[in-house]
């Protein structure tokens, strides 16, 4: 995670595309243990294979939801035996998706309650947002609504649902264990971590209070002391997940095991954001005016 690029900034895909999904997909790949990576170079997808069905955490928007279903099945795995479907919190980009796969499949599907019940109560912001980021994203109601500590259990996995609010008022951060090679590891996913949502401007327009600010950083404390071997991105670019991919050498150490990642990523994010809410509201609009997602990516294929 050695990047000057501020990855919890404007990481928006290209107009290119935007318009044209699939040029962000890339081949799937197995992360540690029973945890595979199925998203693309924007949003992050992750399965588990449980051995009694598959849990997938988020899903990208609609639009990519054909390079989603083919890059589980280019890992052997079935479509079908998708069992759940656990939404980290309620943006686009995380949930736009799930109504027709949950359809396909017949999975339940889990999203946090204080993020559900704003979901439920603001219909036209959803829209509008969903309306923003292409055709055929679509709200949902979940089959499960998760508080603070909750537990999902399939097969051989039990999450632990922690409440973590900032970028949405009910962001779910995710923590479970998996093996490799004999040796027990912790996983770990913050669920949201971006902060273009926490600028006034943004809080008055989404009716929230200025408190969502003071409140990101609570979270940010609140998890500090969880024990993570694997750190997973709620977006590729927050863990440099496909860097480590096309870093990982037959035999050779597996770079996604590092129980440093957790405290230097939400020391970045503590500190990206401390500068963050010092700008002005024209030098915010000024910092997301371009994206640096292809800047970002440069070098990597």
């Amino acid at each position: 995670m050695t990047t000057t690029i501020n990855r919890f900034g404007n990481m928006m895909p290209s107009a290119e595309c935007a318009q044209h999904p699939y040029l962000l997909d890339r081949p799937p790949f197995r992360i540690a243990g029973n945890v595979y990576f199925v998203g693309n170079r924007w949003c992050s997808s992750h399965l588990i294979d449980t051995g009694d069905g598959l849990i997938l955490l988020d899903t990208p928007c609609a639009s990519g939801l054909p390079g989603l279903m083919y890059n589980i099945e280019e890992l052997g795995f079935r479509v079908h035996d998708i069992r759940c479907i656990i939404v980290s919190h309620a943006h686009t980009d995380h949930f736009g998706a799930v109504a027709a796969l949950a359809h396909k499949t017949g999975a339940k599907t889990f999203l946090g309650t204080v993020d559900a019940d704003d979901m439920a109560a603001h219909p036209d912001r959803m829209e509008n947002m969903n309306r923003s980021m292409g055709f055929y994203n679509e709200c949902f109601i979940p089959d499960v609504k998760l508080n603070d500590g909750d537990i999902v259990e399939l097969g051989n996995t039990r999450i632990r649902c922690v409440l973590t609010p900032g970028h949405t008022i009910g962001v779910m951060s995710h923590f479970w264990q998996t093996e490799e090679n004999g040796q027990p590891l912790h996983i770990g996913i913050y669920g949201g971590a971006g902060f273009v949502s926490l600028s006034e401007k943004a809080l008055k327009a989404n009716g929230l209070p200025l408190e969502m600010q003071k409140i990101f950083v609570e979270s940010i404390d609140k998890v500090w002391d969880e024990k993570v071997d694997v750190m997973l991105g709620n977006h590729p670019f927050h863990n440099d997940t496909y860097q480590k991919a096309l870093a990982r050498k037959p035999g050779g150490p597996n770079p996604f095991i590092d129980p440093s990642e957790w405290h230097r990523f939400l020391s970045e994010l503590k500190q990206r954001y401390s500068s963050f809410l010092k700008l002005t509201p024209a030098e915010v609009d000024k910092m997301y005016a371009k994206s640096y997602l292809n800047e970002y990516y440069a070098g990597c294929p």
